[in-house]
């Protein structure tokens, strides 16, 4: 099989081929485009597992990427987890033919092709190996996740999760401004909003969105950041009629077409589950419900 082909697969959302998956796929309303959207993660993990390790490994497998990253560096984590947050939006970037994974060594590396996977280059992230976290430096820190999206011509973003302590999650937030060669670091709301992160997204250099799991609040824990990471705010959402405090809320990775965006929001109510959207239109600057 190509990596043409593997590309169709992914960007047309085959239904008939990925409903033969056991993965869920989120399809996004319109106003992206005309055909059907589906989450990057969730496409890539219903490829796995429609065509098989052996013919993904044609293009490049993120899944045994990953694992080989950690399994070097002496880290015991299982590929299921990696696929399991694949399918939730980590490691992995995909828009057309552009493509961008993360790599878990020391620096930390990004793999980037612009070809559909044909040809690779790959880029180093400057000072990634420690890091600052709970008042001490950690040498040779390893990150076990991480968001990685792009946005406009050569505008991009990349934000490292470290190990989870207490109920806090301490991440790294970088940007990038010529598709994904250089980045630099911004700050980041952990200090003032310490906890754990499960989605984040820019739509442009400036305007960028961290999501945080649910704890206590009756609405979606966003912060947001208009000025390129100087300061954080949390985003105050109004929600839909009809969900009270009794429903938990947990915003995941935003979306941005230009100033179209689309925000998932993941509801718990008594052990049933759906997801809920907002939408953008002025590059996040507003949200409203559909």
């Amino acid at each position: 099989m190509t990596n043409d082909k593997l590309f169709e697969l992914i960007g047309a959302a085959d239904d008939e081929l990925l409903e033969q998956s056991d993965w869920r796929i989120q399809k996004k309303k319109a106003g992206f485009r005309a055909k059907t959207v589906i989450a990057v993660a969730a496409a890539i993990a219903a490829l796995l597992a429609v065509i098989g390790t052996a013919a993904a490994m044609m293009w490049v497998d993120p899944v045994s990427l990953i694992a080989d990253a950690f399994a070097k560096r002496g880290v015991d984590e299982t590929p299921n987890r990696i696929e399991e947050q694949i399918k939730d939006g980590e490691w992995v970037a995909l828009n057309d033919d552009n493509v961008a994974i993360i790599v878990p060594e020391s620096p930390v590396k990004i793999l980037l092709s612009s070809d559909g996977g044909q040809t690779w280059r790959e880029s180093i992230i400057e000072n990634s190996e420690g890091m600052e976290a709970f008042d001490d430096w950690h040498d040779n820190i390893v990150y076990y996740g991480g968001y990685i999206g792009f946005f406009g011509e050569n505008g991009g973003y990349l934000v490292l999760k470290a190990p989870t302590a207490l109920g806090i999650e301490p991440i790294r937030i970088f940007l990038t401004g010529d598709g994904g060669d250089t980045w630099r670091e911004i700050g980041n709301p952990t200090d003032i909003h310490p906890s754990v992160s499960t989605g984040a997204g820019f739509s442009t250099s400036l305007i960028g969105f961290i999501s945080y799991q649910y704890r206590e609040d009756t609405e979606p824990d966003i912060w947001r950041t208009l000025d390129g990471g100087e300061t954080w705010e949390k985003l105050t959402v109004k929600l839909p009629d009809g969900y009270t405090e009794d429903y938990r809320f947990t915003p995941q990775t935003p979306s941005f077409d230009g100033a179209e965006g689309v925000y998932p929001i993941e509801v718990v109510r008594d052990g049933m589950e759906e997801t809920i959207y907002m939408y953008s239109h002025d590059f996040g600057l507003t949200w409203s419900f559909g």
